[in-house]
């Protein structure tokens, strides 16, 4: 499904993610992650309680790992508003964008959605366009973010 051009650019781009993810400046003090963080993981009970759902990446380690998986959706895809990022914002009191491993973070972020789409595809033939897109994108061959990934893939 993957051509190998892309397959070594991926397997380099893991291993250069790696080496800068040694110098991951401080941030927050670890915590309690969810660790796949989205509204598609939370449902809401009739009383209106918000319980967590698909735990299997719940852990201790860095809480900007979660709070990147939202920021992306505004600065990498426009799949929410900015007034729904401010919103988020404001509620957690602070924007994972303004921190120095922001971009670290995003990036291997945005590299595991487009790999797990590729993986996907592997079962499923009708994914094959956008997971090489999404590859593409990373590859810087179309241009800058905001990319128009499909969401909920």
């Amino acid at each position: 499904m993957i051509d190998l051009a892309r397959r070594d650019w991926i397997l380099r781009r893991i291993d250069d993610l790696r080496v800068e993810w040694e110098l991951l400046p401080d941030g927050l003090p670890q915590s309690v992650i969810h660790g796949d963080a989205w509204v598609g993981n939370v449902a809401v009970d009739v009383n209106g309680t918000a319980v967590l759902l698909d735990l299997e990446r719940f852990s201790i380690g860095p809480p900007e790992w979660d709070l990147v998986s939202t920021a992306i959706k505004l600065g990498s895809f426009f799949w929410i508003r900015r007034e729904e990022y401010k919103r988020f914002i404001d509620v957690y009191g602070s924007d994972v964008t303004y921190w120095p491993g922001y971009t670290l973070m995003r990036d291997t972020r945005e590299l595991r959605m487009a790999t797990f789409l590729v993986q996907r595809a592997g079962q499923d033939p009708r994914l094959t366009r956008e997971a090489l897109y999404r590859i593409d994108c990373l590859r810087g061959l179309h241009g800058v973010r905001p990319w128009r990934w499909t969401p909920s893939l």
